[in-house]
């Protein structure tokens, strides 16, 4: 059975994103020699998906694994949000609109609709 790169190791001991795992989980059984089909069954990803992570982890090693997606910034500071609880802490009554204008004069956050 080949060696398994002890960075491969470290990183599949980790608690990660179950993403993150599955994609070093495809290269380690693509490196101890499983065939792309098996290994596709097994974790339910394509032959194409294999060869992808495969690729990335040579290239930029346990990098390669990780999310890239970030998410969007706060529109809120963590002070500010806390402020905006306290507020409605001291509220006898409120609703979402009543909320919403107060969020647009004080900080002016703007949502795009009520859904949001």
């Amino acid at each position: 059975m080949p060696l398994i790169p002890a960075d491969l190791t470290a990183f599949l001991a980790e608690k990660r994103d179950s993403r993150e795992y599955r994609r070093a989980l495809a290269v380690k059984l693509a490196l101890q020699g499983y065939l792309y089909e098996a290994i596709s069954d097994m974790l339910d990803v394509t032959p194409g998906f294999i060869s992808q992570v495969k690729k990335a982890y040579e290239t930029l090693g346990t990098d390669g694994f990780t999310l890239k997606y970030q998410g969007t910034p706060a529109y809120l500071s963590s002070e500010a949000r806390q402020a905006v609880i306290i507020w409605l802490k001291s509220q006898q009554e409120w609703s979402v609109e009543h909320l919403h204008d107060y969020l647009a004069t004080t900080y002016g956050v703007v949502f795009q609709s009520r859904q949001s």
